[in-house]
């Protein structure tokens, strides 16, 4: 599903590459850009702003490092993401 924000019901599941498309913003980088500091390819960036990748470990890593928000809170905020889509397709 290529949406970063569903909206069903009461519910409302952000998927994390939107932070990423913030965070990129705040730092006033292209996509490029921080594809090469956080060590991946652009191609993955984008589809992780997009909400069509999910955060792994390795990235969520990564992402630690460059941004200084915890490995936990990215992957958590994957999970929450996961378990409100699951919800959905119920």
């Amino acid at each position: 599903m290529t949406n970063k924000i569903i909206e069903y019901k009461d519910l409302i599941a952000f998927h994390p590459g939107q932070y990423i498309g913030e965070l990129i913003e705040d730092y006033n980088m292209t996509q490029k850009e921080f594809a090469e500091k956080l060590g991946v390819s652009p191609k993955m960036i984008r589809k992780l702003v997009k909400g069509e990748q999910s955060i792994s470990n390795e990235i969520a890593q990564k992402l630690e490092k460059l941004t200084n928000i915890s490995m936990k809170t990215w992957l958590n905020l994957q999970n929450a993401y996961d378990v409100k889509m699951a919800e959905f397709l119920e």
